[in-house]
């Protein structure tokens, strides 16, 4: 590290610039003091202490000297004072009427939840009639001929908070007040809990959350962040994946990697230059005659004829007969080049079994994910259902996220064009790959399974896959009418007869998708409305089975934090079981479909849990571990919002089944509409 100070009487201007290129450092490392370039630095750390000017002096240099009077504050740059209550004009000497409220503590950051506050009101500069103090209950203090009150409100709690307000009558009838808006909502240090009476007992110096407990610093995880982030992770909640290469070590706090012997570059990938090895790469290689240096150990790797440690002993050749024995060889191998090169133009290796390479694959990633659904899978899954690029035609732009595109588009078939929905990814990213052939794969599998069912399903159809060309298309039935969260946002008539009951047809829709994906047993994970369409014939299907998270507003994704994932996640919609173990079952989808019961009874607003749209993991698991749900909108029906409370219970097996899910709701929708609607309704 290196750091300076430089007083100066004179205005100059510094500046710090870090160069695009690696700082190459040198040494002496011979006895003839040559320098020797050693290593490279590709990182700097920058900190910068500002210092304030003295008290009574402002300016570039603080050389200038401040004019404010009766305690006000000058500003450091250009010497503005700050008057107190009480004090007016430019240097803050004319007096002014006025009143003020002040609190102990004074820093509102200060005060907690279940401690005391005082309130100081004080006149300044009035002939006071009256003092009064107005509480956010509308009771009021009144103090007759005095200047200055106060009182104490003990023991904070949530219904303290509001507006205290002070107000003064002069003796000519004029009334100044002044107002201090309390809210406290954070416990005191080392305290969590609804009630702030819970110990957090944080260690290695973290903060303690009122909801989510201990917030620990990089490099630490755990309850009471006892301890260390596991191997391969770092940084804050061990989010962080390490970079280190080649067995370097990551440190937990910010990843740098300290490199092993014969290797440097900040993730340790790059070997040491020629003729360098070991650590940090400060040893000279000894190897001679052109021979190739191990730059971790020294080793050196000789070239024949040479042999030694150091590649300087001379080796007699015994191996001329080989010459005699490769001659022939290597006439035979060209020979049979040859035939396989005239068979393959010929046609006839040109007809061989297709390449299974990318479907073996595939299902190797299937199964590291889903075992039951790799499991599913018929041989030749993936070729049966290939389309031919040349027969697509692209169209306008539907949908658009950080990993993929959806566009409308054209497939020629053998009876005429159909519109679909083609879905596409640039399968270079890991994630985005991952997401393309599980989407695609449980499409295949719900198709297998109905195969010969002239039932209609509230799956999303798949027409086809094109995975042979660089751009990889997943084909899906065309639905005009769009997404169910956007169709619930564009509804106008809001008190309509009959409307909610209209709606439950598409939570019927989903739940019977719900029960397809269950004999299956495979999960959706990201159940919501954004992810179901309406058709045509107003049927509601289940979509978006593995890029749902890259094609929609980043607000309702959070980015995972447990160590060795690194995806978005639709957090206010997530299971218990989910966001504390990343766990994924019919059950966790079971959840989510009582927040989409919740979207579709609010005609499409954003879930919001005890006040705050915007939640870590951290915050979410502690608000649902108090037992917080979302709450009960206006003029939801009881029995419906008990249905959504009973998706949301902590213990997974003890929510409602999809069947169960389906009765009930068509219980519901008998009570809300009359049977001649039910009975006129698409069934599915």
């Amino acid at each position: 590290m290196v750091s300076w100070e430089y007083p100066t009487t004179k205005e100059t201007l510094y500046s710090c610039e870090v160069p695009t290129a690696p700082i190459r450092l040198t040494t002496i490392v011979e006895a003839d003091a040559k320098l020797k370039p050693m290593a490279n630095i590709e990182y700097l750390d920058l900190q910068i202490n500002p210092v304030g000017c003295p008290v009574g002096k402002y300016g570039l240099l603080c050389h200038k000297t401040c004019i404010c009077k009766n305690g006000a504050r000058c500003h450091g740059f250009n010497g503005a004072c700050k008057c107190p209550p009480g004090w007016n004009g430019v240097a803050c000497d004319i007096p002014k009427q006025d009143v003020s409220i002040t609190t102990t503590p004074s820093d509102p950051r200060d005060i907690y939840i279940s401690a005391n506050v005082t309130f100081h009101c004080k006149t300044h500069h009035v002939d006071v009639v009256y003092l009064s103090v107005i509480l956010p209950n509308k009771a009021e203090k009144v103090g007759f001929g005095v200047n200055e009150t106060g009182f104490v409100v003990p023991n904070i709690q949530p219904t303290n908070n509001g507006p205290y307000t002070c107000q003064v009558r002069d003796t000519r009838g004029n009334t100044l007040n002044t107002t201090f808006v309390l809210k406290v909502t954070n416990c005191a240090p080392d305290t969590k809990g609804a009630r702030c009476d819970e110990v957090c007992g944080c260690l290695q110096g973290a903060s303690c959350d009122r909801w989510a407990g201990c917030v620990c610093p990089p490099g630490w995880t755990g309850t009471r962040c006892q301890t260390k982030c596991p191997h391969g992770t770092y940084g804050q909640d061990c989010a962080m994946n390490c970079a280190c290469q080649n067995g370097a070590t990551c440190d937990k706090n910010d990843g740098r990697c300290e490199c092993e012997a014969g290797w440097y570059g900040m993730d340790c990938s790059k070997p040491c230059n020629n003729g360098r090895f070991g650590w940090r790469c400060r040893q000279i290689c000894a190897c001679k005659n052109n021979a190739t240096c191990s730059n971790v150990d020294g080793s050196c790797a000789c070239v024949t004829p040479w042999t030694g440690r150091d590649c300087d002993q001379w080796q007699t050749s015994r191996d001329e007969p080989l010459l005699e024995s490769l001659v022939p060889l290597g006439s035979l191998v060209l020979l049979v080049a040859i035939v396989m090169t005239i068979l393959y133009k010929t046609g006839i290796l040109a007809c061989s079994a297709p390449d299974t390479g990318d479907e073996d694959k595939i299902l190797f990633e299937l199964r590291r994910m889903e075992q039951d659904l790799a499991q599913s899978l018929q041989p030749g899954w993936l070729g049966r259902w290939e389309k031919k690029i040349r027969h697509l035609t692209p169209g306008p732009l539907i949908g658009e996220g950080m990993f993929g595109l959806v566009r409308k588009g054209n497939l020629r078939t053998p009876e005429g064009e159909l519109a679909v929905a083609a879905k596409t990814a640039r399968v270079e990213d890991s994630q985005s790959y991952r997401d393309f052939y599980r989407e695609a794969a449980i499409l295949v599998a719900v198709h297998q399974q109905r195969d010969g069912d002239c039932r209609e399903s509230n799956i999303v159809r798949l027409v086809g896959l094109i995975t042979k060309s660089a751009e990889k298309y997943i084909l899906l039935e065309y639905a005009p009418k769009g997404d169910l969260l956007g169709f619930l946002r564009r509804i106008i008539n809001v008190n309509e007869d009959g409307l909610l009951g209209s709606l439950l047809g598409y939570a019927v829709h989903i739940a019977r998708a719900l029960q397809e994906l269950e004999r299956l047993r495979i999960a959706h994970r990201d159940v919501a409305a954004r992810n179901v369409l309406i058709t045509a014939d107003d049927v509601a299907k289940l979509a978006d089975f593995g890029l749902a998270r890259d094609v929609y507003a980043a607000n309702q994704y959070v980015r995972c934090n447990r160590p060795g994932v690194d995806e978005l996640l639709p957090l206010k919609w997530m299971a218990l079981e989910s966001i504390e173990t990343g766990e994924y079952t019919c059950q966790s989808d079971v959840w989510s479909f009582g927040v989409l019961l919740w979207e579709i009874t609010t005609l499409g607003k954003d879930p919001c849990y005890d006040g705050r749209m915007q939640l870590s993991f951290l915050q979410m698991v502690g608000i649902l571990r108090q037992g917080i749900r979302l709450e009960k909108p206006p003029g939801c029906p009881e029995d419906l919002y008990r249905l959504m409370r009973s998706c949301w219970r902590d213990v997974a097996d003890s929510r409602p089944t999809p069947e169960e899910i389906v009765e009930r709701l068509l219980q519901l929708r008998r009570a809300l509409l009359p049977h001649d609607v039910i009975e006129m309704e698409t069934v599915v």
